[in-house]
């Protein structure tokens, strides 16, 4: 077995009786990469296996995975759809001056804006239909943060990717989107 530093994990490479070479992050001890190689690989093969792009890409997105604050308990029901529809209400008091305000801003116009319980993301827009969608869970935290989802998503009628000119017309438009959309990630309300 060899042991070594790694962009700030330990690597553990074992030969073992295995036919391709393995890797594992364990849960409980996250700062450690186990590998498992073949007999018939050397230790300086598996190094580089692990300077691979997908490797490499696979292990960030498995550290921010592990990084991220767990989601909040789960509501029973009747009290889920209470602070839904608690959420819904505000949104559509809210959205529609927000909408007219950076629609304005931005140069662009949405057709059709909708409220939706979406789990995986806060908001949604469709560059073919011009349609915005947006968490009715989005309703919960500020409107400072309301306002970057909108603006985020205006923002692809201009740019559709996340990419150098998506994120400049953001901070031309909405400085303060960064600390936003950590209170987004980090579910502070």
């Amino acid at each position: 077995m060899r042991t070594y530093r790694w962009h700030g994990c330990t690597v553990q490479i074992t030969k073992k009786k295995v036919k391709h070479a393995n890797l594992r992050i364990k849960p409980d001890d996250p700062q450690v990469i186990h590998v498992s190689i073949p007999h018939s690989m050397t230790y300086e093969m598996a190094g580089k296996l692990l300077e691979e792009p997908r490797i490499l890409r696979w292990v960030e997105n498995y550290r921010k995975k592990i990084s991220e604050p767990p989601a909040p308990p789960r509501m029973q029901n009747e009290e889920k759809l209470k602070h839904a529809a608690y959420y819904r209400k505000h949104l559509q008091e809210v959205l529609p001056g927000m909408f007219q305000k950076w629609e304005t801003a931005l140069g662009v116009r949405c057709n059709k804006v909708t409220i939706r319980d979406t789990r995986s993301q806060w908001g949604s827009c469709s560059l073919r239909t011009k349609n915005i969608s947006i968490s009715v869970w989005l309703g919960a935290f500020p409107e400072e943060c309301i306002a970057y989802v909108v603006v985020h998503e205006l923002a692809h009628l201009l740019e559709a990717g996340h990419n150098e000119r998506f994120y400049g017309i953001l901070d031309q438009h909405y400085p303060i989107w960064r600390s936003c959309r950590e209170k987004l990630k980090k579910g502070i309300c």
